[in-house]
């Protein structure tokens, strides 16, 4: 008899589409941080759980916590994690992943992490700072080449492992997370690779 073992619960992911350029994982994902976004404007509501992305910037995060508004040219701010660490653009649209506009962002200055207290509302608080303890990697698109012990996978050598569509990697400590890189096999081949992150 097989038995699975407790990886921890997940609570971050990543969507990297690695291109001809060789791409690591983010340590906003693998360390786990909740972020505070400012918003105004909102017409659309935002709800926990939602993917937002910055129109003008391209920074992604995951809605872990939102103030309530009424959303008709509400004010608020949204905790957030699954940040790909691109910088949110003050004044541009916050677009759900469904692309629809919600928001914009209400914020000058960079986005700060969280205070203890907000860690608390989010429900998140005895993760703050913990490192993932496994995360599962998946090719969902396309092949493409990884390495996990710091070397930059090469297209022209075919040198790294190669990820088939629909193949996973585990990767069960926070060195190898760390040296994690991706590459598409080939030129402009386009794979599409998926890390979800335990703790």
């Amino acid at each position: 008899m097989l038995s699975f073992d407790y990886y921890g619960l997940p609570l971050t992911h990543q969507k990297i589409v690695p291109g001809n350029t060789a791409t690591g994982l983010s340590a906003y994902c693998y360390r786990y941080k909740l972020y505070r976004l400012n918003f105004d404007d909102a017409d659309t509501e935002i709800t926990v759980g939602d993917w937002i992305v910055g129109a003008t910037s391209g920074a992604v995060a995951k809605v872990r916590y939102i103030t309530s508004t009424a959303w008709t040219n509400g004010v608020g701010y949204a905790l957030i994690d699954s940040w790909n660490g691109t910088a949110w653009t003050n004044d541009e649209e916050i677009k759900s992943a469904g692309d629809a506009t919600c928001a914009n962002v209400n914020q000058a200055a960079a986005i700060v992490e969280a205070s203890d207290a907000e860690y608390l509302l989010a429900a998140v608080l005895i993760y703050k700072h913990m490192v993932a303890k496994f995360a599962l990697v998946s090719c969902t698109a396309q092949t493409a080449l990884v390495n996990i012990d710091g070397g930059i996978p090469d297209q022209t050598a075919l040198v790294g492992i190669p990820m088939w569509a629909n193949s996973t990697l585990p990767l069960q400590d926070a060195s190898e997370m760390a040296a994690f890189k991706c590459i598409d096999y080939t030129s402009g081949s386009a794979s599409t690779i998926q890390v979800q992150f335990f703790f």
